[in-house]
């Protein structure tokens, strides 16, 4: 390998500027996702990626920044105007995804890839990796071979959110927490060049130094030789791309993996790209290496011994060359460009940061052990029961033809009657007239906008009848119901310990089962008291509230955990303070309570009683179901229903 792999790979500007480089190099490594990257850090990280795909093409570089209100029509498209002679003429001209200007290179930036709009998320799935895309829209098409650079940004804290098949489109991850900020920003003053009309500084193509600091000659002439050099890979090192990650990986790590040891064999001038270029791309990225075994087929400090070949006909490989000593007795400095020896134990991560030690810190795939917080489906719109005139309340995420005269799109909807102002009918109009724009019916268009939700899950939670009952399992179905159905919830806790007041319930509403208010309250310790009627009381003034104002709630589902033994009346779960006896007052409280929900109707509200099965007084909990108007459904009990440990 080149001289500037040596000992120069521990830094974090030139682990990145690596990994730059070799995006721009080799093909099939368009993507490039960095974890932890600081805000202030995307500007010049993009100025030193742009000054890369300069020296790689000589050409200039178009920039397309994509965010949360990207729509398609942003994507695909771009309308024009130009004079010609009196009059205006609009055309449309590709949008920034499409890449079919040979005079330019493209680098699309993703300041977070959690906040993409779906629009956004969805082209970065068809375009990463594919050889050909093709675009019609509006009666523009378009064909082309994708050859567009991505840059994208994450928080780690936050991948468990992105669906899969959006992060497999990144080959390229790296960590990119160790970027210091001033450093940075000093040494992108120092490279940058003039300033343009628009106020914007231009990298010069001449110079050699990047933001992220200087690249070699080497690597500069391989990046702008007109004759790209390849290098072979071999069947060691594709058997050791492969083996760097399990069974369950995919087989797309491997593959990028493989792809960036051949850039850097590339780079350092190498042929052939053998297990050293994919050891040293795994040190690159922060890939935990596997133990090799040795010849002998011992395994050293007891760790487990793959299979390394041996047997009859196949003889064991040769054992690995220990590191030269020097003369003075100090040990050979590690990270040269000569083999990789990797001694036989348990796994352990390569010299570079820390790579996965369980929680995903400094990992390039953290999301094997992240949280499973996405939603269901991510990439596809949910089903809409109702399109109007519901839809009309949720967010912009682009324009439609309009079916009726609401919520029309101005802007777009002249963009339209532009589009077609040269026909015949609509010109002798324009003539004859008094020159002004000609909009047909056809050219209206209305907004686009992501539904709104149309169900939602009550849970009321009685904490005082759990002790020791795993109320998970009962609670699974309708926890499955609102992920898949992408309901909102609403979580009602009584008799919990932390609570604010203790005579009182309290309750919040979140966007979906992913929120963490939910794991946690279904492991709220229970406190002393249960205000199960003011508890009954606020989950029928939710119900109210939503049915009322929330016109396109089409579906809802009241579960109540408890054991129906409220020892608080109504009157005190108000006030907040208990002013003597209580005797049977908070029960018949919430008996009334549970009727005011019941003579809701059963049209859209389906009501359920979870029986805790406590003892004395287990009827109270059919009482409470019949009040509802719902069914009771066994929780906790032993015989063989869900929530017995």
């Amino acid at each position: 390998m080149s001289g500037f792999l040596d000992g120069a790979q521990g830094g974090p500007r030139q682990r990145l500027l690596q990994v730059l480089a070799c995006s721009a190099l080799g093909p099939g490594l368009d993507g490039v996702l960095l974890f932890d990257l600081e805000p202030e850090m995307v500007a010049p990280v993009t100025d030193a990626f742009a000054q890369v795909l300069r020296w790689r093409d000589g050409r200039p570089v178009r920039r397309a920044m994509l965010g949360s209100v990207t729509g398609d029509d942003e994507l695909w498209l771009r309308p024009t105007l130009r004079q010609e002679g009196a009059g205006m003429n609009f055309s449309l001209a590709p949008g920034p995804l499409v890449d079919t200007d040979p005079a330019a290179s493209t680098l699309v930036v993703v300041p977070d890839l959690v906040r993409l709009s779906l629009p956004g998320m969805r082209a970065a799935v068809q375009l990463l990796g594919a050889d050909v895309a093709a675009v019609e829209r509006s009666g523009f098409r378009a064909r082309w071979r994708p050859r567009a650079r991505w840059l994208a940004a994450c928080r780690e804290a936050e991948v468990g959110r992105l669906s899969p098949h959006l992060l497999d489109r990144f080959p390229i991850r790296l960590n990119a927490a160790g970027l210091e900020a001033e450093r940075l920003l000093d040494a992108l003053d120092e490279a940058r060049g003039v300033q343009g009309a628009d106020g914007a500084w231009v990298l010069s193509p001449e110079t050699s130094v990047s933001p992220l600091g200087e690249l070699p000659a080497s690597w500069r002439a391989v990046l702008a030789s007109p004759a790209r050099p390849a290098s072979r890979l071999t069947e060691e090192a594709a058997d050791r791309a492969v083996g760097l990650f399990g069974a369950d990986a995919g087989s797309r790590r491997a593959l990028g993996l493989a792809r960036l040891a051949r850039a850097l064999a590339v780079f350092g001038g190498v042929g052939t790209c053998g297990p050293e270029q994919v050891d040293e791309a795994a040190r690159l990225i922060g890939v935990a290496a596997r133990p090799v075994p040795p010849a002998d087929g011992v395994p050293g400090d007891g760790g487990p011994v793959a299979s390394g070949g041996g047997g009859e006909g196949h003889p064991p490989p040769e054992p690995p060359k220990p590191d030269p000593v020097p003369e003075d007795g100090e040990p050979a400095a590690q990270g040269t460009g000569t083999a990789v020896a990797v001694p036989a134990g348990p796994a352990e991560a390569l010299d570079t940061f820390a790579a996965d030690a369980g929680e995903g810190v400094g990992s390039p795939f953290p999301e094997d052990d992240a949280r499973f917080l996405r939603e269901f489906a991510p990439l596809r719109i949910p089903w809409q029961r109702r399109p109007e005139p519901s839809s009309a309340r949720g967010p912009v995420i682009g324009v439609r033809p309009a079916t009726a005269l609401r919520d029309l799109a101005f802007v777009a909807t002249v963009i339209e009657a532009a589009k077609h102002q040269n026909l015949p009918a609509r010109r002798v109009l324009r003539v004859g007239g008094d020159g002004r724009l000609v909009v047909r019916p056809g050219d209206f268009r209305s907004y686009a906008r992501l539904p709104v939700t149309e169900r939602m899950l009550v849970l009321l939670l009685d904490h005082t009848c759990r002790g020791d009952w795993d109320w998970q399992p009962a609670l699974a179905p309708y926890f499955q119901w609102a992920y898949t159905g992408r309901a909102s919830v609403c979580v009602v806790e009584v008799g919990g310990r932390d609570a604010a007041h203790e005579l009182k319930a309290e309750h919040f509403v979140a966007r979906s089962v992913l929120d963490p208010r939910v794991g946690r309250a279904l492991h709220r310790p229970a406190g002393r008291s249960s205000p199960l009627a003011h508890g009954l009381a606020v989950t029928d003034q939710l119900l109210r509230r939503a049915f009322q104002q929330r016109s396109n709630l089409v579906e809802a589902w009241l579960v109540v955990v408890t054991d129906g033994r409220g020892n608080v009346p109504l009157d005190t779960g108000v006030v907040g303070r208990l002013p003597g006896p209580v005797r049977r007052t908070g029960v018949e409280d919430a008996l009334t309570a549970a009727g005011r929900i019941g003579a809701m109707g059963r049209m859209r509200l389906h009501c359920v009683v979870v029986d805790a099965a406590r003892r004395p007084y287990a009827d109270l909990t059919f009482q409470l179901a019949d009040a509802l108007g719902g069914v009771t459904v066994a929780g906790r009990t032993t015989r063989g229903v869900a929530g017995v440990r």
